[in-house]
């Protein structure tokens, strides 16, 4: 009756290869880490998990990749930001990992 409950995915980075891009085994890391510590709840993670694909392989498109890569993916997530938090995150990633920490736990406690 229900068959689309029963549905398993035989390949574990199925949801991964949309539009004919494949994704690295790194970028596809790298997504389940972001949906993982994105504060959405559950019911929005499908969501969240396709606007990402989808701005990471429209990065790798304007870059000329075939297949989409974890810096692909961190630009995509980048873009799709406000302008002042792209410009947040960008400043901490010049000044490392610790600053990368401090600004997540800025964002934390707001």
């Amino acid at each position: 009756m229900f068959k689309f409950l029963n549905k398993k995915k035989e390949n574990k980075n199925e949801d991964t290869k949309q539009a004919g891009f494949e994704w690295d085994s790194q970028a596809t890391q790298a997504l389940e880490q972001a949906l993982s510590q994105t504060p959405v709840p559950g019911a929005l993670k499908g969501t969240v998990k396709k606007k990402l694909m989808k701005a990471a392989e429209e990065q790798a498109q304007a870059s000329g990749h075939t297949q989409v890569t974890a810096q692909d993916l961190m630009q995509g997530m980048l873009a799709q930001m406000p302008a002042n938090m792209r410009a947040k995150v960008e400043e901490a990633a010049k000044q490392g990992p610790d600053s990368l920490k401090n600004l997540e736990n800025e964002l934390k406690n707001k």
